[in-house]
């Protein structure tokens, strides 16, 4: 099988290097062609013009009738084979349609690769390479994975010191993935299991973030003016000044119409 593969492709490489030298015979020809013509034209136009000028010497009006001649036997000659370099052409070119078609069919259709199946996400049992997974996803920013492994962690061990880091993790993925609607229901979440936090600060920062994303500057203010009242003395209270004065001069938008 392989074998009438091989010699049909040699068959139809050849056919196909005739083929292109047809062409490039019958290019030289109608270039040959266009030449002649402009010969002619401008052998007639001699001639014209020295009958106009009714001139003396007769023999330059023979000389352009001649050449007239001459050219016009040489253009038919040119001409008809043209024509008949068309035909080769097409004849070849019918002759290679369908050696392409023979040899497409003694190719094996190629077979689709099966759809790639997705691989469950392995859950560790041990709390503390749970914890190291979710980590690392969320530094590699695989969002899928902290929306896994983050709720479960926060299921299987709810009164744990990092439940309310894990929580925060999952807000914040959300967020950076474009996502503010569902992070500010994360961060809702923390506040309410975890109002003791040490991520109150970043909670309040993030959901000010949420809000500003959605050009809801006025509960983005309310959440910007809670983490600058409560954490003024450090730098994330003072970023979330910057974001109030911000809000404040409202540059076009910023905040969505009222």
């Amino acid at each position: 099988m392989h074998c009438g593969v091989f010699v049909q492709q040699k068959e139809y490489d050849t056919l196909a290097e005739r083929t292109a030298q047809m062409e490039k015979r019958a290019a030289a020809d109608r270039a040959e062609m266009a030449a002649l013509r402009a010969d002619l034209t401008a052998s007639r136009e001699r001639m014209e013009n020295a009958l106009r000028a009714n001139a003396e010497n007769g023999s330059e009006v023979f000389t352009s009738k001649q050449r007239i001649n001459e050219v016009a036997g040489h253009l038919d000659e040119v001409a008809h084979g043209v024509e008949e370099t068309k035909r080769d052409l097409a004849a070849s070119r019918t002759e290679l349609s369908t050696k392409l078609d023979e040899l497409k069919k003694q190719i094996p259709a190629a077979v689709p690769p099966a759809p790639a199946v997705p691989v469950p996400l392995a859950i560790p049992q041990d709390k503390a390479a749970h914890l190291t997974a979710l980590t690392e996803a969320k530094v590699k920013k695989d969002y899928a994975a902290v929306r896994i492994l983050g709720p479960e962690y926060l299921n299987r061990y709810p009164r744990d010191d990092s439940a309310d880091l894990a929580l925060f993790m999952v807000a914040e993925s959300d967020r950076e993935d474009s996502r503010p609607a569902s992070a500010l229901g994360h961060y809702n979440r923390l506040l309410k299991l975890f109002p003791r936090s040490r991520l109150l600060d970043k909670a309040l920062y993030g959901m000010g973030e949420a809000y500003l994303t959605m050009h809801d500057c006025g509960n983005a203010k309310l959440a910007y003016q809670s983490c600058e009242t409560r954490f003024r003395r450090d730098k994330i209270g003072q970023d979330a000044k910057a974001k109030l004065d911000l809000i404040t001069k409202a540059p076009p938008g910023l905040c969505a119409p009222e």
